[in-house]
């Protein structure tokens, strides 16, 4: 059935003024936006009030993707970052890949899933969510370390994990039947990805410091987030990362060489207002699409998948810090109370569901895949993200204002 343009229009414009109108709400009653959304998505596919229309894999990915990951990386602290990298890198690169593994094997294992579908499903879930959490530490104003090790370690899981995401496509499918060619495959979308994003990049801040025009300065940084991540896609590598990358530079080195005071606030204000409004509508797409019958249905292997998930995290934050403490060259955290936080504070969201959704039709288990991903959405983001607050207070790392 094709698309029907007026009917999405008219989708998108209801969908945008509900996302404000519930951001009212969140407000009033101080719970975290994510999930305010989520439970309103929820209450309006039960009673059917809306009918999505249909949308092809590759758009959910190209229209949802470039904004979500650009955002991240151009406004991100990068003096910061720098001072967390390793601990940063530490949780995103082998963090990701970790989790991964551990999900995939234990899914494998307990629910007899292929492997590779299993490995599949735990790509999808391998990347964290930092919205509802940056929300959270900000309304009880936690460490700004904690605040840029959550978007940090987000920022560069998502372009790991859609990368991973990608190989274990082939896999799944039958498309490339050998582990080390996903392997290869992997390695060369990373290092190509990053490559086409920086040397992007850099293109773009130079082009940007010739001329002084806010306007054509905020057009070509967009035309960046969706130039690089198409350039890294057409030559056969990751695009997210290539997204990632090219938006790390930009916000750095493109301040620095390029923009006005003026023009860096205007960016600001324009990239967290385009990742305001794709997460809006990612979040609100969960609760449209999450069929709560379907995972009553499914309750045994969603909450497999959500034990998965919960114990792969605990082994990623509490294990490399145990094993590293005789060397100390790797400072993971500093205190059980940080882990405790990072660990709770573990939530999925736009981007499981946006692979999610994106899976193709001919994976075997296609609609449990889905299933399991949403269930372990909502158990991170309703779960999760509303008692997250309170386990900052019980470790003393909130601080008073």
């Amino acid at each position: 059935m094709p698309f029907d343009i007026e009917a999405g229009v008219d989708l998108f414009a209801l969908m945008l003024l509900g996302a404000a109108l519930l951001g009212i709400v969140a407000w009033r009653i101080n719970l975290p936006y994510a999930v305010v959304l989520v439970l309103a998505g929820l209450a309006v596919e039960q009673f059917h009030v809306v009918d999505l229309p249909q949308l092809e894999p590759r758009v959910l990915l190209f229209v949802f993707l470039p904004p979500l990951l650009f955002d991240a990386a151009f406004r991100l602290d990068d003096v910061q970052l720098r001072r967390l990298a390793q601990p940063v890198l530490w949780l995103a690169v082998p963090g990701t890949l970790a989790t991964a593994a551990i999900v995939g094997i234990i899914l494998h294992s307990v629910l007899q899933l292929d492997l590779a579908e299993a490995l599949l499903f735990g790509s999808i879930v391998s990347a964290t969510d930092p919205v509802a959490v940056v929300g959270v530490f900000r309304n009880i104003d936690a460490p700004r370390r904690l605040a840029v090790l959550v978007e940090g370690e987000s920022l560069i899981n998502d372009g790991v994990a859609i990368t991973l995401y990608t190989a274990t496509i082939g896999l799944a499918t039958g498309g490339s039947a050998e582990l080390t060619g996903a392997l290869g495959l992997f390695v060369r979308e990373v290092v190509g990805g990053v490559a086409v994003g920086a040397v992007m990049g850099v293109v773009f801040s130079r082009v940007t410091a010739t001329i002084d025009d806010h306007m054509i300065e905020m057009t070509l940084s967009t035309a960046l987030a969706y130039g690089s991540y198409l350039a890294a896609q057409w030559i056969g590598t990751s695009g997210a990362l290539a997204c990632v990358a090219a938006g790390l530079i930009h916000g750095s080195y493109g301040r620095e060489v390029g923009m006005s005071e003026r023009t860096r606030r205007l960016l600001d204000d324009l990239w967290e207002y385009f990742g305001f409004v794709v997460n809006a509508l990612v979040f609100l797409l969960v609760g449209f699409s999450s069929n709560l019958a379907a995972l009553v249905a499914s309750a045994g292997p969603v909450l497999v998948s959500i034990v998965s998930v919960v114990f792969a995290r605990v082994v990623v934050v509490m294990i490399p810090p145990e094993l590293l403490r005789l060397t100390r060259r790797i400072n993971v955290v500093t205190s059980k109370g940080e882990r405790a936080v990072l660990i709770w504070g573990g939530l999925r969201g736009a981007l499981t569901i946006t692979l999610a959704l994106a899976l193709p039709s001919d994976i075997a288990h296609r609609q449990l895949l889905i299933a399991m991903a949403f269930g372990v959405v909502l158990f991170t983001l309703l779960i999760q993200g509303v008692t997250l607050s309170q386990v900052i207070k019980r470790t003393g790392l909130a601080q008073s204002k």
